[in-house]
């Protein structure tokens, strides 16, 4: 009687703090878009499990109730999808793609034409319709999959590790795979398996972060012991050498590069090159290094007037072109292409034949803000 409470206990544990986590990200004001996805997708994995541990444990259950979370299933799949898109596209810093509009509706209509059909009415159908439901959710995660695959430059830090918002991400994903697994090996174990897997899912995520915290509050008090203050005259000369670097290298024009490699070439520590840009520049790594790339790529629209603008991105060292557009329109307040048009129409103006520096002087810094 103990172990069969306490199996039940475990059971719904992951359902209910599923949900309660679900209210939580609905709440947030960041990412809005992301959170709501990752919500929703802990709503519907918790309306499913809670259903099996429900169904397991009281089988007089209400039909209605086992509708309910088997249409869930049509839902975890696309949400998984929607929002491992979601957040890449914050780790670009760009704005998601249009398509993913395309992706509830059908699942949605999916399950209108389940209500059309109710359980109640038609076991046996669902009974069959079931493993083809299973086969949408993985249809899904492999999409995601190649998603991640494709992006899998995002998901590492500047010493090749993963980094800490990716590890969200892939615990998500990788959730979402246990589940499907567990659900789909029932005959072979058993019906609360699920259930206790989103339960185990969950807590190692919480667990995991936790971890992760602690680890990054004991780095971020050895790196503040490490970054000394640097005094003027010094600051000032590092940054022309880091200019000078990165003129006569062209290291902006690498995919790749990192501040790690930047301050390897400097010969400095990473923390003194990330002090001196914030502090006297009031910029931030990435912003630095775009600035060089965004100058470079307006040499290129005007004086590669054939170029696309793919071929623009590519050559002034971004990764994709939506990264491109975003740092463009950023730093320069119009697109690539009014850019390129506003100069062509206008063959007086003085085109660029060089790099200029990006608000590098000590005249300058004072003016410079971060992104």
């Amino acid at each position: 009687m103990i172990s069969s409470q306490l199996l039940f206990l475990f059971s719904a544990l992951g359902s209910i703090n599923g949900i309660f986590l679900a209210l939580y990200l609905f709440t947030r004001q960041s990412h809005r878009l992301t959170n709501g996805m990752l919500g929703a997708l802990l709503l519907a994995i918790g309306f499913r499990t809670g259903k099996s541990t429900f169904y397991y444990f009281y089988p007089d259950i209400a039909v209605e109730f086992l509708q309910i979370g088997m249409s869930a299933c049509l839902l975890i799949g696309p949400l998984t999808y929607l929002y491992v898109g979601f957040h890449l596209a914050d780790l670009r810093q760009s704005a998601p793609g249009k398509h993913w509009r395309w992706h509830l509706p059908l699942s949605l209509f999916i399950i209108v034409i389940g209500l059309i059909f109710p359980y109640s009415q038609y076991p046996y159908i669902w009974h069959h319709v079931m493993r083809w439901i299973h086969v949408y959710w993985l249809t899904y995660l492999l999409l995601t999959g190649r998603q991640l695959w494709k992006s899998r430059i995002l998901l590492t830090n500047t010493t090749g590790w993963v980094s800490r918002p990716a590890l969200l991400l892939l615990s998500v994903y990788f959730s979402s795979c246990v589940i499907l697994i567990a659900y789909m090996s029932t005959p072979f174990t058993s019906y609360i398996v699920g259930a206790l897997s989103f339960t185990f899912s969950i807590h190692l995520t919480a667990l995991t972060f936790i971890l992760q915290n602690d680890a990054k509050v004991d780095a971020s008090k050895k790196e503040r012991y490490q970054n000394r203050k640097l005094i003027e005259e010094d600051a000032l000369a590092l940054l022309a050498l880091l200019n000078q670097t990165m003129h006569e290298q062209q290291l902006y024009l690498n995919p790749n590069l990192s501040l790690t490699l930047l301050a390897k070439k400097v010969g400095n520590l990473q923390t003194t090159v990330s002090q001196v840009l914030n502090e006297h520049l009031k910029k931030s790594f990435n912003l630095y290094i775009n600035e060089f790339r965004i100058q470079h790529a307006k040499n290129l629209l005007i004086n590669e007037s054939h170029l696309n603008m793919e071929l623009v991105a590519e050559r002034s060292g971004f990764n994709s072109s939506s990264t491109f557009f975003a740092a463009f329109k950023k730093i320069t307040g119009q697109t690539p292409a009014s850019y390129r048009a506003a100069l062509a129409s206008a063959p007086s103006s003085a085109s660029p034949t060089g790099l200029d520096t990006p608000s590098a002087s000590p005249q300058n810094h004072q003016v410079s803000s971060l992104p």
